[in-house]
């Protein structure tokens, strides 16, 4: 995903961040290694059929739900 540079060259910082993000309920897997990167002051829109995970990826990034233990590394604003 090309992302835009700032004026000193450097990408801005990301508001969200997940590598690998990761959800299963029992022997269901819902998300299977999601990577992300919404660069700070954009815009962004999250698009997909039912039963694509949006739901579940935006309920673990606001802390509603957990990743499956060993999901990579997941960041919002920050912490």
């Amino acid at each position: 995903m090309p992302t835009s540079k700032n004026g000193n060259g450097q990408e801005p910082p990301a508001a969200v961040s997940a590598v690998g993000l990761r959800k299963s309920y029992g022997d269901k897997l819902v998300l299977d290694g999601i990577d992300l990167r919404i660069p700070a002051g954009t815009v962004f829109a999250l698009l997909g059929p039912n039963g694509a995970g949006k739901t579940t990826a935006v309920k673990i990034l606001s802390t509603l739900i957990t990743a499956d233990p060993g999901s990579g590394d997941i960041r919002v604003g920050g912490h």
